[in-house]
């Protein structure tokens, strides 16, 4: 399915495609659907994906925030009845949900466990509504305060845009085609010079929507990188929001070592670079809570090149993060020395 999709309109006014709308289309058309639990980074494009494959695949769309509007979490308190909330949820928008025809989405759902749990219920007693949850911080937040319904959901995970991605957004669908249907022969010259110049602005731009738009709108690097800050200063927030403060300042301190360990040639993560005397057991569970988060990839290492490479993982590993852009803002790289 051709999909052509706006992003939000204070920033983008042009069609920007992601690869997950078909994993969505997919997810709607099997007969063994169960509710979507959408697990992404924050401002990766975990709602803008959720409404317009709605707006595209469906004949309506029922949005519920459970940050913007805290009484909803109200609607799921008792016996968690799949019939009953719906009712409630209808009443509630005043326009009716129908089976198959509507998706029922479930926004910033980390504020509201037990709508998570509710999901189990929709899958063993309402599977004929379609229903999609998505939240930040949902690895870190789940499980905390209500049981978390294993088995009984589907999961997708959303990324910052790749390099693919970001083709097609700068208008450039037919060089994606070309790099992915290359082989070991080399391009051409001309295409080849074209798509390392793209590849050097997407080492700046990043791949996270706002940035991206924001490029592609106006072809102002200084605007980007400002928008890249206002993201970073936004999960710095969430470090204190969603934590103790001991623990917030272990996060910002492990968050903040992992640019300048990547500049080195270290073949591991390293404890002591985040503080002096620093311990692995002191500083564990903030590496989990920024791999929950999304924020970061941990990458294990591995001597024995054999399949499972999991089987031969071993306990060395390094943390990459989520997005070259904002690892480019972290250390405030200008864009002359990348483009």
């Amino acid at each position: 399915m051709e999909f052509v999709a706006f992003l939000h309109e204070t920033v983008y006014d042009f069609p920007m495609k992601r690869d997950i709308y078909n994993q969505l289309v997919a997810w709607k058309k099997t007969a063994e659907r169960k509710p979507l639990v959408l697990k992404g980074a924050r401002q990766v494009g975990k709602t803008f994906i959720l409404q317009e494959f709605g707006k595209g695949s469906y004949e309506d769309v029922a949005y519920f925030n459970f940050e913007e509007d805290p009484l909803l979490h109200d609607f799921f308190t008792g016996r968690l009845v799949p019939e009953k909330i719906i009712q409630t949820l209808s009443i509630y928008r005043e326009k009716k949900i129908i089976p198959e025809q509507t998706l029922i989405i479930f926004d910033e759902v980390q504020n509201s466990p037990e709508t998570l749990t509710s999901l189990k219920y929709f899958c063993e007693k309402a599977p004929e509504y379609h229903v999609a949850a998505a939240g930040s911080l949902l690895g870190v937040k789940v499980g905390q305060s209500s049981p978390f319904p294993v088995g009984k959901v589907n999961f997708l995970d959303l990324y910052p845009m790749t390099f693919a991605e970001f083709l097609d957004a700068a208008g450039r669908p037919k060089l994606r085609k070309l790099l992915e249907g290359a082989s070991f022969a080399p391009l051409p010259e001309a295409f080849h010079t074209e798509l390392i110049d793209l590849l050097k602005t997407y080492y700046f731009v990043g791949g996270m929507p706002e940035a991206v738009g924001q490029y592609i709108k106006s072809q102002d690097f200084a605007l980007v990188r400002r928008i890249q800050e206002e993201i970073l200063q936004a999960y710095s927030i969430d470090f204190s929001k969603y934590t103790t403060k001991t623990e917030a300042i272990r996060l910002a301190a492990t968050w903040a070592s992992i640019p300048a360990q990547l500049a080195r040639e270290n073949k591991k993560f390293t404890y002591a670079e985040i503080a002096k005397n620093a311990r692995a057991r002191e500083y564990s569970e903030s590496i989990q809570w920024l791999v929950d988060a999304g924020l970061v990839i941990k990458v294990h290492n591995t001597h024995v090149p054999k399949l499972p490479l999991a089987a031969y993982r071993e306990n060395i590993f390094k943390l990459y993060l989520l997005d070259i852009g904002l690892l480019g803002s972290m250390i405030n790289i200008s864009q002359r020395i990348i483009v």
